[in-house]
């Protein structure tokens, strides 16, 4: 898949701001909130430590700024391609790692990430979250990588807190499925314990990454290590919605303009399969999350197992452009 068919990156936020299976979606009120003709018109942006922004401006004499986030200071609308060249790379690589988490990531991603690939930890929960956490030189960063939850009917998709998880986040609330999905893993690993004592001695960054439902509870577990400074970049691939209006803003001061990046493909149905109400897609999509352009209309399932690469796979090391 070439960058350009990615419709709705939100490495697109940067222009504005700074810091399965073939059934339809489920509309069981028991277990999916009911769709709304309300859409939240707001604004999220990531922190790139890397990147060298040429000029900022005060939020309060910025048409572009954002009233959600006052505290913000905000680019001049300059493109995260001048920015950050190496942005493309970011994406297109956590886009490979969410991928091979469906394959034998241990014997492919060598032949991607030539500069060494090293599993640390695998995990394989029995509420069904799988994933791992490697060690890649070519990327500077530990990544854990969460597999997609493919059964999407059978995660409950009623609201659960998750005040006890994240701080400074009043009313934050989750999928109550995505939180015990993530609670799992967390148990698995000992909270992380591998990957953060490699963060530790190495020095390098820590990123986290995830593919559908997994790009949900990759988000959880961004905000959950990325409150403590432990993680510094938050991945998703076809995410569908999953957090409310309060974590999602709260997912937004942690993760500003380039240290978050969201990504659909051509219609991507996951995207779509939660409505709007109470839950919102993370980060900004040329100005609003709820941008249909970015986001797709959610009528192409095929699409949904190839992000740069296709499911199993971990890519090339060639680019192809």
């Amino acid at each position: 898949m070439n960058f350009s068919r990615l419709e709705a990156l939100i490495l697109i936020i940067s222009l504005f701001g700074r810091p399965a299976s073939n059934t339809r979606p489920v509309s069981n009120s028991n277990t999916v909130p009911k769709s709304t003709p309300n859409t939240l018109s707001t604004g999220n942006a990531d922190t790139n430590p890397n990147s060298a922004p040429t000029t900022v401006s005060d939020p309060t004499t910025n048409p572009t700024g954002d009233p959600e986030h006052p505290g913000w200071r905000y680019l001049n609308g300059f493109p995260w391609w001048q920015q950050d060249p190496t942005q493309q790379d970011h994406a297109r690589f956590h886009c490979y790692l969410s991928m091979a988490s469906y394959g034998d990531y241990a014997t492919l991603c060598p032949n991607t990430f030539t500069k060494g690939f090293t599993v640390l930890e695998e995990f394989n929960t029995p509420t069904g979250q799988g994933g791992f956490t490697a060690l890649i030189p070519e990327m500077e960063k530990v990544v854990i990588v969460f597999r997609g939850f493919e059964n999407y009917q059978a995660l409950n998709w009623r609201q659960a807190s998750i005040e006890d998880l994240i701080g400074n986040c009043r009313g934050c609330k989750a999928a109550a499925g995505v939180k015990k999905l993530y609670l799992s893993a967390k148990a698995a690993t000992n909270n992380w314990e591998i990957a953060t004592k490699k963060v530790a001695e190495t020095g390098l960054k820590f990123s986290v990454t995830g593919h559908g439902i997994g790009g949900s509870v990759a988000a959880l577990a961004a905000m959950d290590l990325g409150q403590t400074g432990l993680v510094h970049y938050s991945h998703n691939q076809g995410m569908p919605r999953s957090l409310n209006r309060e974590a999602v803003l709260r997912y937004d001061d942690l993760f500003q303009v380039l240290a978050g990046q969201s990504l659909v493909a051509e219609n991507d149905f996951m995207v779509q399969t939660i409505p709007k109400i109470p839950y919102y897609h993370v980060v900004r999509k040329l100005k609003s999350r709820e941008n249909v352009t970015c986001t797709g209309l959610g009528n192409n399932y095929a699409i949904h197992d190839h992000y740069f690469t296709p499911k199993g796979q971990c890519g090339s090391a060639n680019k192809g452009w």
